[in-house]
This record gives C-alpha cells, sequence and structure tokens, in this order.
C-alpha cells in the first residue's frame, strides 16, 4: 500500500469540511516565516480569513507521515500472512491433484480430500476479508487522529491571534482561488509538527 492512499483519503475526508468556523494563532518563537508576517499583520488590519493548502499540509506533516508508515506495515505484515497461507493451499490442491491423475487414492480418500480443501478455501477467503476490513477501519482511525490534530492544534492557539475563518484548501476543492498573503500554510505545519515532536519526546 503506497503511503499516498492515506494522503489521499485524508485530503478527501477534510473536503468535506471547507470552512473550519475557528480561531487561530501563529506559531512559537523567534524569526517569523512568510506566512507568520501575514498573520500578524492580517491581526493588525482586522482580517479574519486565511486558508492552508491541506494536501501540503498533510503530506508535511510528521505525524502523518508516522501513521502512514505504520498503516503501510501492518498492510505488509497482513499481506505476508495471507499469501503463506494462500500458498500453502496450493500446494494441498497440486498434491490432490497430482494423487487424482495417476490413481493414487480411492474415492473416498478424494472426497474426503476435497471437503478439507474447500474448507481451507472458505477459511482462506475469510481471513482476506477480516484483514482488509481491519486495514479499512485502521486507516479510517488514522484519517480521524491526523485532522483531529489540525483542528485542535488550531483551537489551542485560538488567543493569540483573533481569526475567525480557516479554509482549508485542495486541488480541485471549493476554493478556486486565494491570495497567496492569506496563505498560512507553512505556520500550521511547522507548529504542527513541533507539537507532535514534543508530544513524542514525552512518550
Amino acid at each position: 500500500m503506497k503511503r499516498i492512499s492515506l494522503l489521499l483519503n485524508i485530503v478527501l475526508a477534510l473536503a468535506v469540511v471547507a470552512l473550519y468556523i475557528l480561531h487561530f494563532t501563529g506559531i512559537g518563537t523567534g524569526r517569523k516565516s512568510n506566512s507568520e508576517v501575514s498573520l500578524a499583520s492580517g491581526s493588525a488590519t482586522g482580517n479574519s480569513i486565511f486558508y492552508v493548502q491541506i494536501d501540503s499540509v498533510i503530506s508535511n506533516f510528521d505525524m502523518a507521515n508516522d501513521l502512514s508508515g505504520e498503516l503501510e506495515s501492518k498492510f505488509n505484515s497482513s499481506d505476508a500472512t495471507l499469501k503463506s497461507k494462500q500458498e500453502s493451499y496450493q500446494k494441498e490442491v497440486n498434491d490432490y491433484q497430482y494423487k487424482m491423475q495417476r490413481g493414487l487414492i480411492t474415492r473416498s480418500d478424494a472426497q474426503n480430500i476435497e471437503q478439507q480443501l474447500y474448507a481451507k478455501q472458505q477459511d482462506l477467503m475469510k481471513l482476506q476479508q477480516d484483514l482488509t476490513a481491519e486495514i479499512n477501519e485502521k486507516q479510517v482511525v488514522m484519517n480521524r487522529q491526523v485532522i483531529d490534530a489540525i483542528m485542535e492544534y488550531l483551537k489551542e492557539n485560538s488567543t493569540q491571534y483573533n481569526y475567525k475563518y480557516v479554509l482549508g484548501t485542495s486541488f480541485g476543492g471549493n476554493i478556486l482561488y486565494a491570495n497567496d498573503s492569506l496563505d498560512i500554510t507553512r505556520s500550521i505545519t511547522e507548529g504542527l509538527n513541533t507539537k507532535y515532536a514534543g508530544t513524542k519526546e514525552k512518550k
């Protein structure tokens, strides 16, 4: 599974929420980036609407990348388990066919083997369905974790700047144009990564 799958699913989920009615703030201290300067000047002039490029935020958000890596690892593990069982099943099928073609087993034994192979085939199908459902569920949970982290960050930093709206844009989304001076993507990404790094250190 490619990591871009997680990214695309999150972008689609965020596209549904085109408008965040939240207060927003800037990032930390030290030298300000261009977007942080925009935030500060926007606060001074009373500008209340800014936007972030969601696909860019997510692709550069360390938490999203870590979760995507975990999901890919889980998928690879599940895929390896399934392939191993499928190969074992196929060997038994080949052995059965070999013996049948050469008349090496009785009709009664053949029926018993067929029943056993059918049961194993059903077990494999169920395993495949269960593993797929597990991966899909884990992906949904991870998508929500990333979305929640972004929205929670905006809420937590609502006191320093008095911005009323933060829009989420993506290619082909609802917002077809926005002035670059309102783009705070870099600030959000930096802030999210700083917070996430602090959370990982505590763990």
